[in-house]
């Protein structure tokens, strides 16, 4: 049943069987104030009579709810706003990890550059001397833009790989065998116009012992 205090006139949700018939006396959580509650006579039914006072409970807080409720709006759209600016944003670095996600990203018309994307590595080679007792490398070759548009040159990478089984082995590279070495070199120029070339030449280096080839990538 609905309890109206008589003070400030604030409502409360009473359980009937609470009670008895001939009333209790009942206290408004708002305003304290204190009067004898009587039974609906067209529900009530004959229940033992109880002991004390009793508190009514508070009524539901709508405006409590709203607040709970805008807050929990406001938060799922800042989660999905990161979560988009990372996948806008962080597309490059999505794409070098899961080679996959590029064709999605076409799909919605966001465009993936990839480091070294419409470049080519043509010509590479490398040339062993010896420094004294140091045997040192030096790798060389050209870069190609072989796109239609100005291109960035990104670093190039060069790895020196050998058996996995090596006591050097630093990481294992998709069953190529293992890097025993790494560095990358920055080429003279930033950038490439659509069909040009430019030559590289990396600083001499010493060559680690049970290197079996060469990697030079972007």
């Amino acid at each position: 049943m609905v309890v109206t205090c008589p003070q400030c006139a604030k409502r409360y949700m009473l359980d009937e069987a609470l009670l008895p018939q001939e009333g209790r006396q009942v206290r408004c959580i708002a305003c304290h104030h204190v009067w004898r509650q009587m039974p609906d006579v067209t529900l009530h039914t004959t229940i033992p009579p109880l002991i004390g006072g009793a508190d009514l409970a508070f009524q539901t807080n709508v405006a409590s709810e709203r607040r709970s409720s805008l807050l929990g709006w406001i938060l799922f759209l800042a989660i999905l706003i990161s979560c988009t600016s990372i996948l806008i944003f962080g597309r490059n670095v999505i794409v070098a990890h899961w080679p996959k996600s590029e064709r999605y990203y076409g799909l919605v018309g966001l465009q993936v550059t990839l480091p070294g994307a419409g470049l080519s590595i043509a010509n590479a080679s490398s040339q062993i001397y010896h420094n004294g007792p140091i045997e040192m490398i030096r790798i060389m070759g050209n870069v190609i833009n072989a796109s239609e548009n100005v291109r960035p040159i990104p670093p190039l990478k060069i790895k020196l790989m050998g058996d996995a089984s090596h006591h050097k082995c630093k990481e294992a590279f998709k069953g190529e065998g293992c890097i025993l070495d790494h560095w990358e070199h920055r080429l003279s120029e930033q950038s490439l116009l659509p069909g040009e070339k430019i030559h590289f030449e990396t600083d001499p280096r010493p060559k680690v012992e049970g290197t079996k080839h060469i990697r030079v990538d972007f």
